[in-house]
């Protein structure tokens, strides 16, 4: 991955790679699941909080054999099919794990066999002259003839727990890595004249692991396309789906449509019969229903209401609520502010710390001054008041109930309610002043 991160903490679809296998496994409701992980891996630990898995620790990288042999030993003299998930297949659902391990319930062991358009990576599956599994071999171990085998490890596998824990010191190192390989255990067990078997399964890209760039790409639109086909499958209209990307824990209403460019992210929610115009994002934010939101808009951790209108090109930072009819228009900024129902801010301002009443009218380039150097200030504006185009509110400072702000003001004392607030030097005419000014 040429990363400093651990590759299973990359993220893919909203969600590191990791917790993509966990919840599959989950899903299976298994009587224990245990992650393996190096010593001091604290963010792994940390992505996988309030998951139901237990963590095993391999203190040496020494291959996939001692990392299941490091999980087993935790599981003391449990007995039973133990199911083993790579951590970087993003892909696997559950259903598909399920069905492998019913096919697999009766051998000691067993593995999911996939046939890719392109193996390379894959170690291929061998079988002898009647057909019966009997190992898997590494692609930098194979030899040509072993290496043209169709069949390929899928990177999921199913042991008798009890015949597995004699075999896996056994596996030996004489591979081009030098590490205990758990595939080994395969060519084993099938010399012994054990039960192994290949479960064929026919979406190679569904179990497609990742170690590259280029490959955690490809697991997220696989991914994408099959998150936005769930979507449409519940009624949401999506106008180009090659360029609409939407996160796996997403959730959009019936009716809603989504447009060119969109970029849903996170654990977002969108309402029913809402419009998402084209280029814009939304990141970990809930919208109500019959929201609008217009071109190039930018939306994070914030709350919208029903009926509310954004953008184009506005952007609510975290902690935005906006109320239930409201307008934030063209070139408006929001941060940590609540806009009440029904109020509009047509363009070019910037609220941030304010709280705003319901139905309001915030002029056109109105500012909230909400930071002195050290320290953030509210605003307050209260139900029904008008504020004046180009008017600067000098946190903190409120404005009462129905009141007025004239044009071109600054503001820095509270105006009452229903009153008129003007902040702003007398208007001064020099007449001749151009004539004069040319003369010299």
């Amino acid at each position: 991955m040429r990363s400093q991160r651990s590759k299973l903490l990359h993220a893919c679809a909203g969600a590191p790679l990791i917790v993509h296998a966990v919840r599959a496994a989950c899903g299976l409701e298994p009587d224990t699941l245990q992650v393996v992980v190096a010593p001091g891996d604290e963010a792994m630990r940390a992505v996988l909080a309030g998951y139901p898995v237990d963590f095993a620790v391999q203190e040496k990288p020494t291959g996939t054999a001692d990392a299941v042999a490091r999980g087993i030993a935790a599981l003391d003299d449990a007995a039973g099919q133990l199911l083993v998930v790579n951590g970087d297949c993003p892909g696997v659902r559950t259903s598909t794990l399920r069905y492998f391990l019913g096919s697999a319930a009766d051998a000691a062991a067993a593995v999911l066999a996939v046939t890719p358009s392109d193996r390379s990576g894959y170690g291929r599956l061998q079988r002898d002259a009647g057909g019966r599994l009997t190992g898997i071999v590494e692609e930098a171990d194979a030899t040509p003839e072993q290496a043209a085998a169709r069949e390929v490890n899928g990177g999921v596998y199913s042991f008798d727990l009890r015949v597995l824990r004699d075999l896996l010191e056994n596996t030996g190192t004489g591979n081009a890595q030098s590490e205990h390989k758990l595939t080994g255990v395969f060519a084993v067990l099938s010399s012994r004249g054990a039960e192994v078997r290949a479960v064929p399964y026919a979406d190679a890209d569904e179990v497609h692991g990742v170690n590259s760039r280029s490959q955690l790409a490809r697991a997220e639109g696989l991914l994408h396309r099959r998150t936005l086909a769930r979507l449409m499958d519940a009624g949401v209209s999506v106008r180009d789906p090659a360029n609409t990307y939407v996160d796996v824990d997403v959730s959009v209403g019936a009716d809603t449509v989504l447009y060119p460019g969109v970029t849903l992210e996170g654990d977002t929610v969108v309402g029913a019969n809402c419009k998402i115009r084209s280029w814009v994002r939304i990141s970990n934010s809930r919208l109500g229903d019959d929201v609008s939101v217009l071109d190039g808009t930018i939306i994070e951790e914030s709350s919208v209401d029903s009926g509310a209108i954004l953008g184009p090109y506005a952007r609510l930072r975290p902690g935005s609520d906006i109320g239930a009819g409201a307008k934030v228009g063209n070139f408006v900024e929001t941060k940590a502010t609540r806009v009440g129902a029904g109020s509009k801010a047509g363009h070019l301002s910037y609220l941030g710390n304010a709280r705003i009443g319901d139905n309001v009218n915030i002029g056109a380039g109105t500012i909230t001054c909400n930071y002195d150097g050290a320290n953030k200030y509210e605003t307050v504006i209260d139900d029904g008041a008008f504020i004046g185009s180009n008017t600067a509110l000098v946190a903190p400072v409120r404005i009462g109930k129905n009141a007025y702000v004239g044009a071109g003001s600054t503001i820095v004392e509270d105006v009452p309610d229903g009153a008129l607030g003007l902040g702003r030097g007398r208007q001064v005419n020099k007449e001749g002043w151009a004539e004069k000014k040319d003369s010299n």
